[in-house]
């Protein structure tokens, strides 16, 4: 089977696997050190902060950070002169060259990415968008939450030995394997000979 420029392999990355899955199982490993709420709360935080601090010096966190540095700049300045003057901006930060200057448009598209412009009105939908997205997220990370903190009392009542560690375990693998699944970038398709 021929891969396509659509179709993109994916990676193992060890480093963001391994901070989701040790992040994931301390954090859920939490109510078996600590019986007191507002220090499990404290200790969770600290997971937390934690874990995005190792994840933004893996090469998906480092990514994450210009995907979003490129949005910022991309809503902060709608009327850049790169804009009045060749075409649109597009969402990926740079601006379209006008068709005179076809000439200068690269031969490979960029993944099927069309340019297009963002208006006010754009810009209020990705907003809203984000918000929305955050929001739902939140709501299914707190019912998550709750159905594996009962998990680990459940496994409690029954006498089993540091039940929350159980449950961190089993998450912590499921995060390790998720956490660790990535495209491949341009750079690992350029070695392996795709593209």
């Amino acid at each position: 089977m021929n891969q396509t420029e659509t179709t993109r392999p994916w990676t193992f990355d060890a480093r963001s696997a391994a901070v989701y899955g040790l992040v994931t199982a301390a954090w859920y490993t939490v109510p078996d050190l600590v019986e007191r709420r507002s220090t499990r709360a404290l200790l969770k935080t600290v997971c937390g902060v934690s874990g995005i601090a190792l994840l933004l010096r893996t090469e998906e966190g480092r990514q994450a950070l210009e995907g979003v540095r490129r949005l910022r700049d991309t809503v902060r300045e709608p009327g850049r002169d790169d804009a009045r003057v060749g075409g649109p901006v597009s969402v990926v930060g740079t601006a379209v060259p006008s068709v005179a200057d076809s000439s200068d448009v690269p031969d490979k598209a960029l993944h099927g990415l069309t340019p297009v412009e963002i208006t006010p009105a754009g810009r209020t939908a990705v907003a809203t968008g984000a918000v929305v997205v955050l929001g739902v997220t939140t709501a299914l990370a707190v019912v998550g939450e709750k159905v594996a903190y009962r998990w680990g009392e459940r496994l409690r009542a029954r006498g089993v030995r540091a039940p929350h560690a159980r449950v961190g375990l089993v998450l912590g693998a499921a995060a390790a394997i998720l956490g660790g699944l990535a495209p491949a970038s341009d750079a690992d398709e350029q070695d392996s000979g795709i593209g």
